[in-house]
């Protein structure tokens, strides 16, 4: 194995940041794209987690309905209509708006079923209690079961997360340059390291992930976790 060939300050450089400031690429954008990812989706599945659980029939049968079929379809073919079905409505949509999109709808449907089941966990007597002290629904719904079910779910949260950042690497397919495209890119123009240019690209991913699961596990201490999220709560 020759890696000299693939450790280069420009291939490293590239592999890190892309052709940035010209355009903003590598580990830097594959990261942009999961944290902006990840809080729109853990957003949208919450809203549709609550639903399901709690809203109306009419609407916990929608929200039914979009868990459904978002999780019946391959995050792939979803990244390609999310690209290539806009064009013919006039909009014109970048790749990484593209891939953003596709990965917000498909997660956040995965991560919805993750908070309703996190509800159902909630003990009834907390809930009864809080109906006993007069708070209306919105109130027991932000101070009691939300948090109590976000707590409950973080280890469930953290995987769904992480397959989420995994999930940004099939952004290479239409063309964006994170950091999966970038070493494709490195491994064509050298032909003679393919292994050396994937297990480097490996190493990133490892990193990555491991680094998203030690950080979600400092939340699960119960005081970090309440002064962070629940911030609205009275005192």
């Amino acid at each position: 194995m020759n890696w000299t060939l693939v450790f280069t300050e420009n291939n490293l450089r590239r592999l890190l940041i892309g052709d940035w400031p010209k355009a903003l690429g590598g580990v830097a954008l594959t990261v942009e794209l999961s944290l902006i990812g990840i809080v729109l989706a853990t957003l949208l599945g919450f809203l549709v987690g609550y639903l399901r659980f709690a809203g109306p029939r009419p609407v916990r049968w929608a929200a039914g309905g979009y868990v459904e079929l978002l999780r019946n379809i391959p995050l792939l073919v979803l990244i390609f209509w999310a690209y290539f079905a806009p064009p013919y409505f006039g909009l014109e949509p970048t790749k990484f708006s593209s891939v953003l999109v596709a990965i917000v709808l498909f997660n956040a449907a995965y991560i919805a079923e993750v908070v309703r089941s996190g509800l159902l966990s909630v003990p009834a007597g907390q809930i009864e209690a809080a109906r006993a002290m007069g708070m209306s629904s919105l109130q027991l719904a932000l101070y009691v079961m939300l948090p109590v079910a976000a707590y409950n779910t973080i280890p469930a949260m953290t995987g769904r997360y992480i397959t989420l950042l995994k999930g940004t690497s099939l952004a290479f397919l239409i063309g964006l340059s994170e950091v999966t495209e970038i070493g494709r890119q490195i491994n064509n123009r050298l032909l003679t390291a393919p292994v050396e240019v994937y297990a480097t690209l490996l190493a990133i991913y490892f990193c990555l992930n491991r680094s998203l699961s030690a950080g979600m596990r400092l939340f699960e201490d119960r005081r970090r976790f309440n002064r962070i999220f629940c911030f609205w709560a009275p005192r």
